[in-house]
Formats: C-alpha cells, sequence, structure tokens
C-alpha cells in the first residue's frame, strides 16, 4: 500500500509559532496514521508513514531553532506530544507483543531472596 497525501500532511513550514504548531499537528497526524495502520497490521504502511514522520520531525527541528512558542501554544505543543506519546506506545505493543510477554515473566518469576552482608 502506498503513503497517501492524507496520511501525512506535506505543508511548507512557515517561519512563525503557529507554523510550528502546524508541523506539530502534521506530526501528530501521521503518528494517528501510522496507529490506525498497525491496528490494521500494514506494517509497510506504518514504515512508510514513519520515512515523513522523521522529515517531518528533522524539519519541526530547524523550524523550533528559529522560532518561540506563545503560552498558549506551549500548553497545544504538551497536548499534541502527549498524544505522538501515546499512539508511539501503541504501536509498540502491537509491534513488539514479545516485550509484554517479557513484562509478564519478569512480575510471575521468583526473585531470589537479597543476601545480607
Amino acid at each position: 500500500m502506498t503513503l497517501k497525501d492524507d496520511d501525512c500532511p506535506r505543508g511548507e513550514p512557515r517561519s512563525h509559532s503557529s507554523g510550528l504548531i502546524e508541523q506539530y499537528e502534521a506530526i501528530a497526524h501521521a503518528s494517528r496514521s501510522m496507529l490506525e495502520a498497525a491496528h490494521r497490521g500494514n506494517w509497510g504502511q506504518v514504515e512508510q508513514i514513519e520515512v515523513r514522520c522523521r522529515e517531518l520531525i528533522a524539519a519541526l527541528k530547524q523550524a523550533s531553532a528559529k522560532n518561540a512558542l506563545g503560552a498558549a501554544e506551549q500548553r497545544r505543543r504538551i497536548a499534541l506530544l502527549r498524544s505522538i506519546l501515546n499512539d508511539d506506545a501503541q504501536i509498540r505493543a502491537r509491534a513488539e507483543p514479545w516485550l509484554r510477554d517479557l513484562e509478564e515473566l519478569l512480575r510471575a518469576s521468583p526473585r531470589p531472596p537479597s543476601r545480607t552482608p
């Protein structure tokens, strides 16, 4: 499956702070698209969107070095970052189910008694 334009908006970065928020929103949209593809088991599409996310993040890093966000934009930025991190955690849980198995195994295994000198 190919990456569609609506999976990752490709707007040109703007030089003012609202442009930064738009870039964060584009990354959040791409992150959500990756999660939806992961739910469908379409790992090829997840990979394609991930490549585009890296490009968006690189552009954001450059733009954010030149521009600052106001208080309201900082709050929006934090909300978007939380959403992105939540999506990422869900994608990882789907991509790496063996991690859950390992966590459960570690929780269930008896711990050796601690030795005090």
